[in-house]
């Protein structure tokens, strides 16, 4: 057990908008019935364009869906789709938004809205969790000629995005630094704060270092049980410094997906750790409190950088009005995470021994360790 025990106390060092295309009014005789009274396609469509700017957004797409579906002239139809996604997704119904967007984008796809639709897409699709959708979204938008170098690092951010949830880390990072060179030769960024171009491209990059880190399996326990808790926490801080950069956005839904990832990554170690049985390592009831009281206060930071990092980004919801399923998920997890420290203190407070001996008898094994390997 003191073997055991010494590999515990082992420092773990490395755990510490795109604008709106101006309508274009044209003057023609069709008949649309609405639930008030007949009017007119030029009527209804000046309406819908009030009502949007004015911010009624019910009312807009109220309108704009009449206007879908009695079949709007060619003139007006891409403002139409694109408006209707504008008022979709100020509505918070996403998957409508991106529904017209890529109408829009299939129907008339020379048009400069088509570009700007998808690429509002990419963010939709992120945080609709759409991976193979925004992954057909990339491949969409790196085809056309007409992207700018913001476009260009969405479209690369979003297929690395894609590739990453899907499995495929090592494109995803290549499709990273290809973006990543992008973002140098244009100096994007450096007043402080990402676009929300270069957030997806960081977000993809913490992904593909997450997913990658946690292959890495703790169980069973073997020796090499230090240098696998070593390689996910040195993995945990390469995948920590990209989640920030894409937390430093000025895109609120990136900076809320990041930060409860960061927060869900810290809490799955300290999950996985917690896991670990006791049989092998305690031969009795004392040495198994003594083996749940170690592990417990060892590893409870990781559990508190978890909740610091999902009350940061939380606030940051609550101050933008944020009601993305990100944020509901990070308030349970929050929750959850706040039970279980809640319940671990409970128990330990049941223990023969303090918290504070345990914590100076991990600061001996750990002096004993360092000095082991020649570290003191």
């Amino acid at each position: 057990m003191r073997t055991w025990l010494a590999a515990l106390a082992f420092p773990l060092v490395a755990c510490a908008t795109a604008p709106v295309v101006p309508p274009t009014h044209v003057a023609v005789s069709t008949q649309i019935v609405t639930q008030e009274r007949d009017t007119s396609e030029p009527e209804l469509f000046a309406r819908a364009e009030r009502e949007l700017h004015d911010e009624e957004w019910a009312a807009a797409r109220r309108d704009f869906e009449l206007l879908v579906k009695a079949g709007p002239s060619p003139s007006i139809f891409p403002t139409v789709l694109f408006d209707l996604g504008t008022a979709d997704e100020a509505l918070g119904d996403r998957a409508a938004a991106a529904a017209s967007y890529h109408a829009l984008a299939a129907k008339f796809p020379a048009m400069p809205s088509a570009r700007i639709a998808l690429v509002r897409c990419v963010t939709l699709e992120a945080v609709l969790e759409d991976w193979k959708p925004l992954g057909d979204t990339a491949d969409a938008l790196l085809a056309r000629s007409d992207l700018d170098p913001l476009d260009r690092i969405a479209a690369l951010g979003a297929r690395a995005l894609s590739r990453a949830e899907l499995g495929q880390t090592d494109l995803a990072v290549r499709d990273v630094e290809k973006g990543l060179d992008i973002v140098e030769d244009h100096h994007v960024g450096m007043n402080g704060r990402l676009p929300p171009s270069g957030a997806v491209l960081k977000f993809a990059l913490a992904e593909a270092r997450r997913i990658d880190t946690e292959k890495i399996a703790l169980q069973p326990v073997g020796k090499d049980f230090v240098a696998k808790v070593s390689a996910r926490c040195a993995g945990l801080l390469e995948a920590q410094r990209a989640y920030a950069d894409a937390m430093r956005t000025t895109d609120p839904q990136f900076a809320m997906m990041a930060g409860y990832r960061l927060g869900a990554m810290y809490e799955k170690l300290h999950g996985e750790l917690m896991s670990i049985p006791p049989d092998g390592f305690a031969k009795n009831e004392r040495e198994r409190q003594i083996f749940y009281g170690i592990m417990h206060v060892r590893y409870r930071a990781l559990l508190d950088k978890a909740l610091i990092m999902l009350n940061a980004t939380l606030d940051v919801a609550d101050k933008v009005g944020d009601r993305s399923p990100w944020v509901e998920r990070g308030r349970a997890a929050k929750a959850q995470m706040e039970k279980d420290l809640a319940d671990e203190k409970a128990t330990l407070a049941k223990f023969p021994f303090t918290e504070e001996e345990l914590e100076k008898a991990l600061r001996i094994m750990q002096e004993h360790a360092e000095k082991k390997l020649g570290l003191r």
